[in-house]
């Protein structure tokens, strides 16, 4: 949404503001279906859509823009967003393919926006570096003019402007900064700008006024290095002052090794709980591959001033970089342990994101990684695959499992299910009808007396449903009225995994493995029936093995 506003406001305050209408984004985007939101943005008929790419999210963007543009002809289509590069791999072109893309933007997007539009209104190239555009005869080009820089403030949507809100949680978003000093090689944000521009310490204090008096509980400070801004010390005070009863919980991501103690306390004073530190490794050699300058003994000092000061620092290290050895994996895992549950670690792989540093010199570096987003390293020069998967083993005893696992798959009550939930009878001899997923979180329910004599239907059911809907997450309960055989989760598990894979599955499965998070399989067991002992015990088992 912040994306959207800030080239919204940027052809605002544009002369080519007067030949468009900026359609509001669809209100079910965030819960819709792939069918429901193609319908929604289908009904609006825009003649061009641009669209924020993450790693998480540009594998549907890719698939509902050729699908809309099938169904809208003419539609025009510019992507931007920290996934976009010139070579990124989803974005090649291919003769067989409805071309998905008609400008790329590496980079800023809100400087050069209003001359894309410009461009598919009369033709006119926007020929700024970072920029490529597709020719009438289908062939790429990329702009050679330097891109124009403009200040934060004037690329941010004014603090008054409707969209600087909160969601209806109470959480909103505030950029204070935008560049970063540090030239991290698994990073492309300081590629993609190389200079820093701030808002100055009134500007932030009028922002959070305002979102304070539009119901703010929390803020999350989006700055990639917080204490870069060259006037930190006043910020702080601008935000302490907003925030005098602390009613507002201030989240932010900082350097520890260059905060003092007296800065820590006035973040605390200023209503900062929580603040995220990336130290990455403990070994100087890795550190110095991938450009990140660190001092362990200023970093300590950093976090014990954060937690003396009552602000929970989450301390992140990366595993699957560079001349890492499995050593340096330990060393790191035990420095975090150190801290107990004081702090939120976060012990997380290395991913060669498009457009790194690390991205291009990876075969020189001999770095191995998935094709797909999220582009997880699966081999390094000092790392097998296997090496890499037992580290995530001792992380998991070390630290806890991955994000947060499924508490419980068989039962009478299953605390995980989604809200949005359709339930199919299956009976023999009686076509099931079609399923429409309502959510992009959709449980379906398939309920039934002898769900096993029905095992054709059962995996015919859930194939079709997520070749319908590839994107979305499933979870596919069954609701069995007597005990079934075991055999009929082993064959709905391999039906699953023969499906192709999703984003998410690639991200929580270990090196070598594959577990699926995104379509789960559960049973829910009916009240007041007897089975027979140890069914539920062994069936938990069987789906906790190969589901997330």
């Amino acid at each position: 949404m912040s994306a959207a506003a800030c080239l919204g406001a940027s052809l605002a305050a544009s002369d080519e503001a007067t030949y468009w209408t900026v359609s509001p984004t669809p209100k079910n985007q965030d819960e819709a279906s792939d069918a429901a939101l193609i319908d929604s943005i289908a009904e609006a008929a825009p003649d061009v859509i641009s669209a924020t790419c993450y790693l998480w999210n540009i594998e549907r963007t890719i698939a509902l823009l050729r699908k809309l543009k099938r169904r809208i002809p003419g539609l025009r289509a510019v992507l931007g967003g920290p996934d976009i590069a010139l070579d990124h791999p989803l974005l090649t072109d291919s003769p067989t393919k409805l071309a998905v893309w008609d400008v790329l933007v590496i980079g800023e997007g809100e400087p050069v926006f209003p001359d894309i539009l410009l461009h598919f209104r009369t033709g006119h190239t926007p020929d700024y570096r970072g920029v490529a555009w597709r020719t009438v005869k289908g062939s790429r080009r990329e702009g050679k003019q330097p891109r124009p820089l403009r200040p934060l403030i004037e690329l941010l949507p004014s603090a008054d402007d409707a969209t600087n809100r909160p969601d209806a949680a109470g959480m909103a978003y505030l950029e204070t900064s935008r560049g970063c000093p540090l030239h991290c090689a698994f990073c492309c944000y300081n590629l993609r700008r190389t200079t820093l521009s701030c808002l100055p310490p009134d500007e932030v204090s009028r922002r959070i006024r305002i979102l304070r008096e539009r119901g703010a509980r929390e803020i999350r400070l989006v700055d990639p290095t917080f204490n870069a801004h060259p006037h930190f010390d006043a910020v702080i005070e601008a935000i302490a002052r907003e925030n005098s009863d602390r009613a507002i919980a201030f989240f932010v991501e900082i350097r520890a090794d260059t905060l003092t103690d007296e800065q820590a306390a006035r973040l605390a004073e200023a209503g900062v709980v929580e603040a995220e530190v990336g130290i990455q490794s403990t070994d100087s050699h890795v550190l110095a591959i991938v450009h990140r300058p660190l001092r362990e003994e200023l970093v300590l000092r950093g976090i014990e001033a954060l937690l003396r000061h009552g602000i929970r620092p989450t301390l992140d290290f990366m595993y699957g970089l560079p001349g890492q050895d499995t050593d340096d994996a330990r060393r790191s895992l035990n420095w975090l342990a150190r801290f107990g549950g004081r702090i939120h670690p976060q012990f997380l792989p290395t991913l060669l994101l498009p457009g790194t540093e690390l991205r291009d010199r990876a075969n020189e570096l001999g770095l191995k990684a998935q094709r797909p987003p999220p582009y997880r390293v699966t081999a390094t020069d000092k790392l097998s695959t296997r090496q890499l998967a037992e580290i995530e083993e001792w992380a998991a005893e070390t630290l806890g499992g991955f994000d947060s696992p499924t508490r419980r798959f068989v039962g009478t009550r299953l605390p995980d299910l989604f809200p949005s939930r359709t339930v199919l009878r299956i009976e023999a001899g009686v076509q099931p009808p079609s399923v429409q997923a309502s959510s992009n979180r959709q449980a379906l329910i398939l309920a039934g007396s002898d769900l096993f004599s029905q095992r054709n239907a059962l995996t015919s059911i859930i194939r079709r449903c997520v070749c319908n809907e590839p994107h979305i997450l499933w979870q596919f309960v069954l609701a069995p009225e007597v005990e079934e055989p075991l055999d009929l989760l082993d064959l709905l598990i391999e039906e699953l995994r023969r499906l192709p894979s999703h984003w998410l599955d690639r991200l929580v499965s270990r090196p070598g493995s594959r577990q699926l998070a995104a379509r789960r399989l559960f049973v829910k067991v009916p009240r007041g029936v007897r089975w027979s002992s140890g069914w539920n015990d062994e069936a938990e088992t069987l789906l906790a093995e190969y589901f997330h």
